[in-house]
């Protein structure tokens, strides 16, 4: 199986992720897709990061073959194409669960794709983010909708679907009300249940 997980700033997904692969024994990528994608392609590591689920950018490449800007590529394209092709390769290996990038469109194909999408409220993505940055209220306010805006704008891009809307998963969960530990619980028992069906 292969597990996406779509998260909110502040919501704990890079969290619930980890502990769900340990307890299913999946290998999890999150920041090892940037590391992989930067091992397989011509770009380096600081180049990946710079457009890690940022803000689609209009900056491009200059096409040798031609004399303006406007004939090259979109660096952000050839980045994302990179990202997202190492995203199908890793997927090849086995089961594995993959955090943001777009993973669950890059993947939409696949008959064994489970969709997650990790949501929390306002006021404990604040505090969580308070307690991991070191930062106060406004600062992680200012953060967390700075952080989920350039997500939504990233994955409405490339995927021309709306970051977080319900359609676009098969599970969501709130892990401000049952946290990191609930929140894998929920999503083991959903995957029993499918596979129970498969049954």
């Amino acid at each position: 199986m292969i597990i996406t997980i779509g998260r909110e700033h502040g919501s704990n997904g890079h969290d619930i992720a980890r502990e769900l692969a340990k307890q299913l024994d999946y290998k999890c990528y999150d920041k090892e897709i940037i590391e992989h994608a930067a091992e397989l392609s011509g770009f380096s590591k600081e180049i990946f990061d710079s457009y890690d689920e940022k803000k689609v950018s209009a900056y491009v490449v200059p096409n040798p073959h031609y004399i303006g800007m406007a004939d090259g590529f979109r660096l952000n394209m050839q980045v994302a194409s990179a990202k997202f092709e190492t995203i199908r390769t890793l997927a090849k290996e086995g089961n594995s669960i993959f955090v943001g990038r777009c993973a669950d469109y890059v993947l939409r194909n696949r008959k064994d794709l489970v969709r997650i999408f990790i949501m929390a409220n306002t006021d404990f993505r604040v505090k969580t983010l308070m307690k991991r940055k070191g930062i106060d209220a406004s600062e992680a306010k200012k953060l967390m909708r700075q952080v989920d805006k350039d997500r939504s704008s990233y994955y409405k891009y490339y995927t021309d679907q709306i970051w977080g809307e319900a359609e676009n998963y098969d599970l969501c969960v709130d892990s401000s009300r049952i946290g990191v530990a609930g929140a894998v619980e929920v999503i083991k028992a959903y995957m029993e249940a499918i596979n129970k069906t498969k049954a």
